[in-house]
């Protein structure tokens, strides 16, 4: 990476944050991007952010947004999300240092899964990224199959007050 790629790096995730409508009322952009890269942080990256529909919740460096899974578990982390599922729902691997914005830092952690790579946990719950979601911002994969949530700063499921998730 580049010393003015390091600078702009930041920048370039609150544009798209901004774009994404997770922060202020502008719309989402309308270019297509080439859909997530979960398996990888781009720029290294955990960030919580403001969503008008969901309220706090996690996006990567990019800008896509992180999902937990009910049959995981917290306490001990374990992922339960194998094969097929993993092919729809990619966990968040850990590839080096980690930058944390408006996260606490205690409760980033990581598991080690099945096939021996290293995920990382917000809250101990396994971090994955949806397959579904073609644009940062997206949130297709919330609620899906009844047990995978948008994730909120705090481990919890990302919902407004008297909403779904929790």
């Amino acid at each position: 990476m580049t010393p003015w790629s390091r600078l702009l790096a930041p920048a370039a995730v609150a544009v798209v944050v901004a774009l994404s409508g997770c922060t202020g009322t502008a719309e989402p952009p309308v270019t297509p991007s080439a859909g997530p890269t979960h398996g990888r942080l781009p720029d290294a990256g955990l960030f919580a952010v403001d969503s008008r529909i969901l309220g706090p919740m996690v996006i990567d460096g990019q800008g896509y947004v992180l999902y937990r899974f009910e049959h995981d578990s917290s306490a001990p982390s374990r992922s339960t999300c194998v094969n097929e599922c993993s092919a729809r729902f990619t966990p968040v691997l850990v590839h080096g240092e980690l930058r944390v914005v408006g996260i606490d830092r205690q409760l980033v952690g990581n598991v080690a899964r099945e096939d021996g790579s290293v995920q990382l946990t917000l809250g101990g719950w396994p971090l994955y990224g949806y397959s579904g979601d073609r644009m940062p911002g997206d949130t297709n994969g919330q609620d899906h199959a009844a047990g995978w949530w948008v994730i909120a700063p705090n481990g919890g499921r990302a919902a407004r007050p008297g909403g779904q998730g929790g």
